[in-house]
């Protein structure tokens, strides 16, 4: 399974999804390749993408430190690293038009060179991660701009309102759902993102979408608002953020949500499954319904949710 994160800021969902991968191993008792297999997977199918330099280079002492400690760690020749790009993860998935630029450092070519090598033929059926969410910012790129195009048409819903589609996690949705639908064909698409894409005037073309393209639509609907809730229950109890720590304890201001978009082999979306979490223990309540095959989820019949 190829595996992407296009946002993996420090490297912390590639880790997780490298320890899985250990996980299994030991599960079918592949102890004695562990530490081969799970390097190969760290250098030619789990990848990431980050903007920011800082980040980027964190996310590859943690791969390698992961490696280090199973007993595989990268030899010093550059031949080996991790997967992980200094790369704008929202550019670059088609081929270009125009004679590449020749940038300062023969060092950034090569990175921008093998990023696009990922975008263009890896046959990428997982997209993973946190998207960033700022609805102040600012002016995208023609290009990037030009991802939200598709969620600004609606066939039956009612058309878009305000500018909620300008927040640039709707441009990492565009991007992974037209990489799993249009060119994979299959696949996964999970994210935990700003929860406004989910009943926002704005998103209406966006739903509609993924109603269209995808055949089946988990929702974890974790709440924690300060805008429309005020970080509270609907019992009036105290509701932070999933993001919240000991230090921090109301967390981000922004609900979230977790959506999982599922492709196979296509026909409509017939069932959305949904549940919310409220209150200062919803993290340990997500990781307990997991461990319990997810009890007490609710499916719903698109007739009922009022969609046409």
């Amino acid at each position: 399974v190829v595996v992407l994160d296009p946002c993996c800021g420090t490297g912390a969902y590639l880790v997780e999804v490298l320890n899985r991968i250990a996980a299994t191993l030991r599960e079918k008792g592949d102890d004695a390749l562990l530490a081969h297999e799970l390097k190969q997977a760290a250098m030619t199918r789990i990848y990431g993408f980050e903007i920011l330099p800082a980040p980027f280079v964190i996310s590859h002492l943690q791969i390698g430190m992961l490696l280090h400690r199973l007993g595989a760690p990268f030899a010093d020749e550059s031949a080996e690293r991790a997967g992980v790009f200094l790369t704008n993860a929202l550019t670059g998935w088609e081929p270009p038009t125009e004679p590449k630029q020749h940038l300062l450092f023969p060092e950034m070519e090569e990175e921008r060179d093998k990023a696009q090598a990922v975008k263009q033929h890896a046959p990428i059926l997982v997209i993973l991660g946190n998207p960033p969410y700022n609805g102040f910012a600012g002016v995208a790129t023609a290009e990037e701009r030009g991802l939200t195009d598709a969620y600004r048409i609606t066939k039956r819903a009612p058309a878009p309102q305000g500018q909620g589609l300008n927040d640039p996690y709707v441009r990492f949705f565009r991007m992974a759902e037209r990489r799993i639908v249009e060119k994979t064909g299959k696949g996964i698409v999970c994210f935990i993102s700003n929860y406004s894409w989910l009943d926002g005037l704005s998103f209406t073309g966006m739903r509609e979408r993924y109603l269209e393209v995808f055949d089946k639509i988990w929702i974890d609907c974790l709440n924690g608002d300060k805008y429309k809730t005020g970080k509270l229950t609907p019992d009036g109890k105290p509701d932070p953020s999933i993001f919240s720590t000991e230090h921090n304890r109301e967390g981000i201001q922004v609900g979230t949500a977790i959506a999982l978009l599922a492709r196979t082999l296509h026909g409509e979306t017939q069932t959305i499954r949904f549940r919310h979490f409220w209150g200062s223990e919803k993290r340990h309540k997500l990781v307990a319904s997991l461990r319990a095959d997810a009890p007490g989820d609710m499916v719903v019949p698109l007739r009922d949710l009022g969609l046409p």
